[in-house]
């Protein structure tokens, strides 16, 4: 670039030098007050010479440091000190006084106070990307920035979404001040696109743009809508300006009202209610700079557009965790989207037909028209009854589930008591062998599958191996959801290196810049929300993280404890099963079953804090054998079975909280992440965030060919009729000669016989012999496998 390295020094040189004023005056001074005749005057004044120095000092230091202290002096004196004096009704006037001794400096005082600029913008540009790139906006956008200022906005844009890339960008102010200073940083990077209007926001003209309604792309205001006096032109002109397909973003200070808002379980409710204190405090505080923060502006906002992502945040502004002023970022739409397009991007299949005849009877399959019909009804339940999902307070507006890019997720009720008791995921990886699921599910393209959603791994599996039709994913713990939506977002929108290194490797440094600017516009507003306010999971050990991490945290102290960090790892990469089964046996078993564990693994608290094994599940195996004989017919196998370097990625992560290329989920793996992200598979995917029970009523009868329910059932208590209530619902829901899989911890479990009462023929696909030494999969945690097949309550169960 023709910079030589002096060149590149001379500036630090020169300030290094300047500074050196400060301490040579300060000697100089000392010396002169040391040499000048005035002991009496010192004895008189005791501190004296302490406030010459000072003074000097203090007056050196402000001369040399007047470049970084001009732009704070500014804003002290604009905001603090300075009259405005009475300009009643002038809005203009009265911004016109605030700004214009400090418009120079603005941006550059204003960085730490004005939060959520940035991630607003990049939100926005990853927004239009995908707009762009999946065809539903055709043309160049048109940017309006409204309460504009000084253009930083539109500058920083550039960084994220060139501005040469718009086919006209409008900044908008009242201020003069402001505006002058837009015009200088525009035409100093020469964007003869940009075009700076200073008008009011409410009646602005767009010059060389007629007839502007339903042609811009993007609107973005950014700390301006709480200045506006009469906000309500302002969002109904927006309305009338933004195109069918354009975006508008808005980030501001904000309080929540006394009651949570409607639009709290439109866009999620993480972190959006204030306390008492901060409502009244905040509000009083801006109200001396004619800024509004009453929560009517938000919540009309929310009201006339449809919500894509929203975040709520505290900005902890000089003093951190003792000064939190609230603010929001929040990306709209257009709202004109009726139920009926929402029915058909995400509605249920109708009614699967079976022609194997293995199977079932090919005359027993449903009539497409009345599994359509039957589908479209129980998704209109979903999207407008609420009883198993949202509750629409009204026609509109609609939750930010209608508007989203993927169909992926379905509406749900976040504040709803049986969702609020989760704060977090609970686990983090699945623990089911999906190969040996595989092997007995016989799964084609045109199946229907219902899954515990868990952390997603075998639902993926299912996918990559198999492509079905669809596959409903159900959990109550939306963080679940949240997770395997992520996994979803993470495949159809990243590289293969940065999907392994958050979930290959479990930490990603740039996870909150991949969250912005890729992720966003393929996650819902609940999901988005959630990983933005836990950017932190990817920060270092992944599968640490959630309830199931304090399992992985438990071993991994056990393990130094008892001094075996080097025998764990030779084990988990040895290469032969005999160096395997000689370390096991040799260093870590005797470990393993040693007294004090035996006594830990009889805590039924700990077994099911630290495991998530419940009290019910736990007394099933106890009716069998000892906590010791399970674990041993557990953990023996497994090591005879195959190897942890290579296969038996389920306890390597345990061990190592991490994969291997080598070990680690099919997804995880170069080939099958490409395989699903061009197969069209993840399109098969619908996640429910509700009950097993309250998800299987809002099914059609016979919608589903393979439900794998895992080890869920061993959570009911025997005297509860929950259980068999929703067993009755998989009979009805289940199609002729469909499928239903689970686990257990027991070798017969209590309630195959209300299989067999309500049509299923159950067959036993595995049941672990007690003291065998074998293994069912590569797992081994569960005593048996079994299958329930469809075959009808009125028939005859035979052998």
């Amino acid at each position: 670039m023709g910079l030589g390295k002096n060149n590149i020094l001379l500036p630090l040189q020169n300030v290094e030098m300047r500074y050196l004023l400060i301490p040579l005056s300060l000697a100089l001074t000392y010396l002169a007050l040391r040499t000048t005749r005035l002991d009496g005057f010192y004895s008189e004044h005791k501190y004296a010479a302490a406030f010459v120095l000072s003074l000097v000092g203090s007056l050196v230091s402000i001369i040399v440091a007047w470049d970084q202290l001009k732009a704070p002096a500014k804003f002290i004196y604009s905001c603090f000190l300075k009259p405005l004096g009475d300009h009643g009704d002038n809005q203009a006037s009265r911004l016109d006084t605030f700004y214009q001794d400090q418009a120079e400096v603005y941006d550059a005082t204003r960085g730490g106070f004005l939060r959520g600029r940035t991630t607003m913008l990049k939100i926005c540009a990853a927004q239009l990307k995908e707009q762009l790139r999946s065809g539903k906006m055709t043309q160049k956008p048109v940017w309006i920035d409204l309460g504009g200022g000084t253009g930083w906005n539109i500058e920083r844009m550039n960084d994220y979404f060139p501005i040469e890339k718009f086919e006209k960008v409008y900044l908008v102010d009242l201020c003069g001040p402001l505006c002058k200073v837009a015009r200088e940083r525009f035409e100093k990077r020469g964007w003869d696109n940009v075009v700076v209007v200073c008008d009011d926001a409410a009646k602005f003209q767009l010059p060389g743009l007629s007839r502007p309604n339903g042609k811009i792309g993007l609107v973005t205001m950014s700390y301006s809508l709480s200045m506006i006096d009469n906000y309500f032109p302002v969002i109904d002109r927006v309305q009338d300006l933004l195109s069918p397909e354009g975006i508008f973003g808005v980030v501001d200070f904000y309080v929540s009202g006394r009651s949570p808002a409607a639009a709290e379980k439109l866009t999620g409710h993480v972190n959006r209610q204030c306390s008492w204190f901060t409502r009244f405090f905040w509000t009083a505080w801006f109200d001396f700079d004619h800024i509004n923060l009453a929560p009517g502006r938000r919540d009309y906002l929310e009201y006339r557009f449809g919500s894509l992502k929203a975040i709520n945040a505290r900005n902890h502004f000089i003093i951190p965790w003792l000064v939190k002023i609230p603010y929001y970022v929040w990306l709209g739409c257009a709202k004109h989207r009726s139920i009926d397009e929402v029915v058909a991007e995400l509605g249920l299949d109708s009614t699967p037909s079976f022609t194997r005849a293995s199977d079932s009877d090919p005359e027993a399959s449903g009539s497409e028209s009345d599994g359509t019909f039957a589908s479209e009804k129980s998704l209109r339940a979903i999207l407008t009854d609420g009883q198993s999902q949202l509750q629409q307070i009204s026609p509109q507006p609609l939750s930010s589930f209608h508007y989203q890019n993927k169909s992926w997720r379905l509406p749900y009720d976040p504040s709803l008591p049986k969702h609020t008791q989760f704060r977090s995921y609970i686990y983090a990886f699945t623990w089911e062998d999906p190969r040996v699921d595989l092997e007995f599910l016989n799964l084609t393209k045109d199946d229907t599958m219902f899954v515990i959603t868990s952390a997603g791994d075998n639902a993926l599996e299912y996918a990559l191996q198999s492509q079905p039709k669809r596959i409903h994913c159900i959990d109550m713990n939306p963080c679940q959801n949240h997770l395997l939506e992520l996994k979803l977002a993470g495949i159809s929108s990243l590289n293969y290196d940065d999907f392994w290194r958050m979930f290959g490797d479990g930490k990603h440094h740039e996870f909150e810049t991949l969250l912005h600017d890729v992720l966003s516009p393929h996650l819902s507003s609940h999901a988005f929300q959630y990983w933005d306010h836990n950017v932190d999971r990817f920060a270092h050990k992944f599968y640490k993280t959630g309830y199931s991490g304090l399992a992985l945290g438990i071993v991994e102290w056990w393990v130094r404890m008892q001094g075996l960090h080097k025998e764990v790892h030779a084990m988990c990469h040895a290469r032969t099963i005999e160096e395997q089964k000689r370390i096991y046996e040799e260093k870590i078993r005797p470990a393993v079953f040693s007294p004090m564990l035996r006594k830990v693994l009889n805590n039924p608290m700990f077994m099911w804090n630290a495991l998530g094994v419940p009290i019910n599940q736990m007394n099933m195996y106890l009716e069998e054998c000892t906590t010791r004989q399970y674990m041993e017919d557990t953990l023996d196998p497994i090591i005879n079975r195959s190897l942890f370097r290579n296969d038996q990625y389920f306890y390597h992560v345990v061990l190592m909280q991490k994969y291997t290329h080598e070990s680690c989920p099919s997804y995880l793996t170069e080939k099958g992440f490409q395989q699903l992200k061009k197969s069209g598979a993840l399109d098969a995917f619908r996640l429910h965030t509700d009950s097993i029970l309250n998800v299987l009523k809002s099914l059609p009868a016979e919608h589903l060919t393979r439900t794998v329910v895992m080890d869920h059932m061993d959570w009911f208590d025997r005297s509860s009729s929950e259980l068999e209530e929703e067993i009755l619902e998989m009979a009805r829901t289940t199609a002729k000669g469909g499928h239903v899989y689970w686990r257990s911890a027991g070798r017969v479990p209590w309630y195959n016989r209300l299989f067999e009462k309500y049509g299923f023929k159950v067959e036993p696909l595995g049941v672990r012999e007690i003291g065998s030494g074998v293994s069912l999969d590569r797992v081994n945690m569960y005593a048996s496998f079994y299958r329930g097949v469809k075959v009808g309550r009125d028939e005859e169960i035979s052998n």
